[in-house]
């Protein structure tokens, strides 16, 4: 039982060494969708959301955490 244990605790470190760790997500906004309400804006912890030249939404990569509150305010499901 404890040859069975040491080789399952093994295997799980193999997997987790071969895998690819995953990274945060990279939100990106649909300019086309945005209307431009700034909704995201205001929630946005890090300030990583400012309005584009055309009045569009846009998020600076740099600065977002990847939260995700903009994502769930956005009423037009741009984000």
């Amino acid at each position: 039982m404890k040859k069975l244990i040491i080789l399952i605790a093994l295997f799980g470190i193999l997997l987790y060494i071969g895998c690819d760790k995953v990274s945060d997500p990279e939100f990106n906004i649909d300019g086309s969708s945005c209307n431009a309400c700034g909704n995201c804006i205001q929630i946005c912890p890090a300030d990583a959301i400012e309005f584009n030249s055309e009045g569009k939404a846009v998020i600076d990569q740099t600065k977002c955490t990847s939260c995700g509150k903009c994502i769930t305010i956005c009423p037009k499901d741009a984000i």
